[in-house]
């Protein structure tokens, strides 16, 4: 430990311009650039057109994506507009501009800033990978397991004067009824001191619900609705979290933080009826009548750093989780939306338990992404399962070549199922060759969900072949 602590702050001392730590201390916000490994690396302004086949529903469609991607300063603006026709009739498909947001899935991101780095940060959209405070209740949450019904939700983070702020997320605008929500209050009460580390403090309060009743069905069981343990009095949680910021360089920031929650017990009065039409053991069952509040605590640290500019870029973060009977660590996690029934339901098995929280990123030369993270169990079980995630952005490697791709396994048990496809999935992957600087040829492949024939959401697979053109603006 001694040995990996004199490491550390060698590095610091080598890369972190040969100064005192503290006497090199600047704010993050000062320069609002640097450290997010979430951003794209390109940022560019461009205009594309993805023409190509593709096949979805067991019906087969041709057309086009129209994908512009815009940047001006801190705005973002990402579009996702299908224009596909069904080979075997000619009709334009619309069922992507049908039920929930309908048209607004077109907006696939508007975004203001980038969070933690500036003081206003807003996204509208997609929301990928996005957590609430130090991310115990939720963390790498994805709002959107159907890629043909994607959702808009939003997120905010604003800090006023560095010293007291907000942070609030929506899962959902659909108006059938108030959906995931969560809210962040925080302060910095030691800001107006100025001094160096204790000013950075910063301490919050989280509230988390979802009173979801949008009927959706997402479930390998295609008799089962995914939300109707929600019901009238909703799924709720609370948490409470601290942060200091022990370095704060240009090159260099590290972060110590700690958590405490609770998931409330799921007060539904049909819940435990609902639980036992569905279960297949008496145990099970009984185990429903003893369920009862969770409580969870962690302790960890952030570390991030830069060499040379961005020549090399690390992302880490480290985690200790101890939990509670009912409880589940960042409960509101990328498996949530696929099955929330089952999500739910997982709380009566969960048990006492330690675990770890890991996620390395890294950039090189802004030309390669890669990053993974990792929720293990220290006993991995049914009950207290394992969850991994995977990004790549390899575009920059070659001039030629694009390479993208994400993966997410959750429930896992075992090594031997870690890149099984299943319900627990979702993957995305894509690889082209430009022709030209303007032209693209590739292939797209999914494994999300899709409407079935009796219009029920099930995992599915699918290739889309294309052709893409892109059109960069002078500006």
């Amino acid at each position: 430990m001694k040995r990996v602590t004199i490491a550390f702050f060698l590095l610091l001392f080598l890369f972190g311009n040969s100064t005192f730590l503290l006497a090199e201390e600047t704010s993050i916000n000062s320069n609002g650039e640097g450290f997010d490994l979430t951003q794209p690396l390109s940022q560019e302004n461009v205009i594309g057109a993805y023409f190509g086949y593709t096949n979805v529903g067991n019906q087969s469609y041709i057309g086009l994506r129209l994908e512009p991607d815009l940047n001006f300063g801190k705005l973002g603006i990402g579009l996702d507009i299908p224009v596909m026709f069904n080979v075997k009739d000619g009709k334009l498909r619309t069922d992507e501009y049908k039920d929930g947001v309908a048209w607004l899935r077109m907006i696939r991101s508007l975004s203001w800033g980038v969070k933690k780095q500036d003081p206003l940060y807003l996204k509208f959209g997609k929301l990928n990978g996005a957590y609430l405070g130090y991310g115990i209740l939720i963390n790498n949450y994805l709002n959107s397991p159907s890629y043909d019904k994607r959702k808009v939700g939003a997120e905010i983070d604003y800090c006023y004067k560095d010293f007291i702020g907000i942070e609030a997320f929506y899962s959902d605008f659909n108006m059938k009824s108030l959906n995931l929500l969560g809210v962040r209050p925080y302060i910095k009460p030691l800001n107006f001191t100025g001094i160096p580390i204790i000013k950075t403090l910063d301490v919050g309060l989280q509230y988390v619900t979802d009173h979801d009743k949008t009927g959706s069905v997402i479930s390998t069981d295609l008799n089962s609705n995914h939300n109707t343990f929600l019901g009238s009095q909703g799924m709720n949680a609370y948490a409470m979290d601290m942060g200091i910021t022990l370095v704060n360089l240009r090159s260099a920031r590290l972060v110590l933080f700690a958590s405490g929650a609770m998931l409330q017990k799921n007060t539904n009065p049909t819940f435990i009826d609902s639980v036992a039409r569905r279960s297949t053991t008496t145990e099970f069952t009984e185990a429903a009548q003893n369920y009862k509040n969770g409580y969870g605590a962690s302790a960890g640290v952030d570390f991030k750093f830069k060499f040379l500019g961005n020549m090399v870029r690390l992302d880490t973060r480290l985690e200790r989780l101890w939990h509670s009977d009912y409880f589940i660590p960042q409960f509101f996690d990328v498996s949530y939306e696929i099955n929330k029934d089952e999500r739910i339901m997982s709380l009566i098995n969960a048990k006492q338990m330690k675990g770890i929280y890991g996620y390395l990123g890294a950039s090189v030369l802004d030309k390669i992404k890669v990053g993974g993270g990792l929720m293990l169990p220290d006993e991995v079980s049914e009950a207290n399962p394992a969850l991994l995630r995977l990004d790549l952005d390899g575009s920059g490697i070659m001039d030629n070549i694009v390479l993208k791709g994400s993966y997410i396994k959750g429930g896992l048990t075992n090594l031997e199922s870690a890149f099984t496809l299943d319900g627990n999935s979702l993957l995305y992957l894509r690889a082209g060759y430009k022709l030209y600087s303007f032209m693209m040829v590739g292939m797209d492949y999914r494994w999300t969900w899709a409407a079935n024939s009796e219009g029920k959401y099930v995992p599915s697979s699918y290739w889309a072949p294309f052709v893409g053109f892109s059109l960069d603006l002078p500006f």
